[in-house]
């Protein structure tokens, strides 16, 4: 209760660090010799009065000079919370973000075995080998392998693709966001009629867990 009524006096105090601490030590002793001679807790505040009529009291008798530290301290501890909440924003942007790497500086991934892997997913979708490649692939993604889903996606880059023709350059980064990687594969891909982008994503298990055609 003592500790309470003091909390609340210190609280809205219009003063500067150092002199809250004094007041703070001043009215520790004031009540603590008050117990000592037998009087209880209840009886010394309600002798005191209420705790809001004395904080208005210590704060008309501060001077300009006392004010002026105040303000000047509270105007720092503003300035360190915004500091503290744009440092924990920019932290979180930086870990939401996605950064990337070229696969060949890669600790994780070899980036022959995701340009064969990307190679023979494709093979395979052109196939319609479509068993193979859920064994290949997240849970998640693997549910979206079959010829339904899959002429969907090819029916907006046409309808007769014409056979296989050949591979063009490819790409290969690892991308890391909110600590989690991925080795990603961009390939475009030639046919008798018409020319497809490929972007293949593999999990560290080198499980795909993501693939867009454009």
């Amino acid at each position: 209760m003592k500790e309470k009524y003091i909390k609340t006096i210190i609280k809205n105090l219009t003063c500067s660090k150092k002199k809250k601490e004094e007041i703070k030590r001043q009215l520790e002793s004031d009540i603590g010799e008050a117990l000592n001679t037998g009087e209880k807790v209840e009886d010394v505040i309600s002798r005191m009065g209420e705790a809001d009529e004395i904080t208005k009291a210590f704060n008309q008798s501060f001077s300009e000079e006392e004010k002026k530290q105040f303000r000047k301290e509270r105007r720092n501890r503003r300035f360190l919370q915004i500091t503290g909440v744009l440092a924990v924003l920019i932290l979180l942007f930086w870990w939401t973000v996605p950064k990337n790497t070229l696969l060949t500086e890669s600790k994780l991934f070899d980036a022959e075995e995701v340009e064969k892997k990307t190679e023979l997913i494709i093979q395979y979708l052109d196939e319609e080998n479509y068993q193979e490649i859920k064994k290949l692939s997240i849970e998640k993604l693997a549910d979206m392998m079959n010829k339904k889903e899959m002429d969907q996606v090819k029916s907006h880059l046409g309808n007769d693709w014409g056979e296989f023709q050949h591979f063009g350059e490819v790409y290969l980064i690892e991308s890391s966001r909110m600590g989690q990687h991925s080795a990603i594969a961009q390939i475009n891909a030639s046919y008798e009629n018409t020319s497809v982008t490929y972007t293949l994503s593999f999990n560290q298990d080198m499980e795909l867990n993501g693939l867009w055609i454009k």
